[in-house]
């Protein structure tokens, strides 16, 4: 099977991170500037993160957000009390995509409006809501 084509690809392939740089197969370091998809800005293989990320797989990978976990609790709890916003409400996702989509669904139902108005050459996901937010004709797929 191939892989199907999203974007275009650079002659980089990493093989391994540490910190703030990547490596490619030849031990060449590129200071990893990129954000990263699903929004995981952290660098790569910190201690304590391999440690925390190990620890909770050992236990339990992934579940839905349909069954309670104290640990989202636990972190909505401290998002609130770090940001002072203990009476907003969390919204977990899993991308960016994800959280604009949802942002731009629960902006229309609360004031009721269908418009929204986005920058120019700005990329704000491949869902449909995203994507009509999105000036750029080339990921606009004939179903939106």
């Amino acid at each position: 099977m191939k892989l199907f084509d999203v974007y275009p690809l650079y002659d980089i392939t990493p093989v391994r991170g540490k910190d703030v740089f990547v490596y490619d197969e030849n031990n060449t370091s590129y200071l990893d500037l990129y954000g990263g998809h699903a929004v995981i800005s952290i660098g790569h293989s910190h201690p304590r993160y391999v440690s925390g990320i190990s620890g909770q797989l050992q236990r339990l990978g992934f579940y839905s957000n349909a069954i309670q976990n104290p640990l989202q609790a636990e972190l909505a709890q401290k998002l609130g009390a770090l940001s002072g916003c203990d009476d907003y409400e969390l919204f977990l996702c899993n991308s960016g995509a994800e959280a604009n989509e949802n942002a731009l669904k629960l902006a229309s139902f609360q004031t009721g409006k269908a418009r929204v108005i986005a920058f120019k050459n700005a990329f704000h996901g491949r869902t449909s809501a995203a994507v009509a937010a999105t000036d750029n004709k080339n990921i606009v797929a004939p179903l939106n």
